[in-house]
Order: structure tokens, then C-alpha cells, then sequence
């Protein structure tokens, strides 16, 4: 895989992920469910592995 296919894997990634955290956080406003929280939490470590792996990427570039 190129550097290319691999910044733009990652921009979907990190994409799909703010859409998904952004969703979680709606669910946790609304419910303030410990299981809804956690999840969120765990999402938003996610989006931050997303985040820095893209961002080590384009410093390659």
C-alpha cells in the first residue's frame, strides 16, 4: 500500500469516527447511561489513535 492509499484510509477513518463519536455523544445527552458514557469514552480514545496515525502520516508526506 502507498502513503497515498494510506493517508486517504486514514482520513476515512478519522471521518467516519468523528461521525460516529458525534452520534455516541447525542446518545449520552440524552440517556446518561453508564454503558452510553463508557462507550463514548471508548470511542473518543479511538478517534484520537485515528487522529495521531493520520497526522504521523502526512508528516511522511
Amino acid at each position: 500500500m502507498t502513503l497515498d492509499e494510506r493517508i486517504a484510509m486514514a482520513q476515512r477513518h478519522v471521518e467516519s469516527g468523528r461521525l460516529i463519536v458525534e452520534r455516541q455523544r447525542a446518545i449520552v445527552a440524552r440517556h446518561r447511561m453508564l454503558a452510553s458514557i463508557d462507550l463514548l469514552k471508548l470511542f473518543e480514545q479511538t478517534q484520537q489513535i485515528f487522529e495521531l496515525d493520520l497526522a504521523d502520516l502526512l508528516e511522511k508526506k
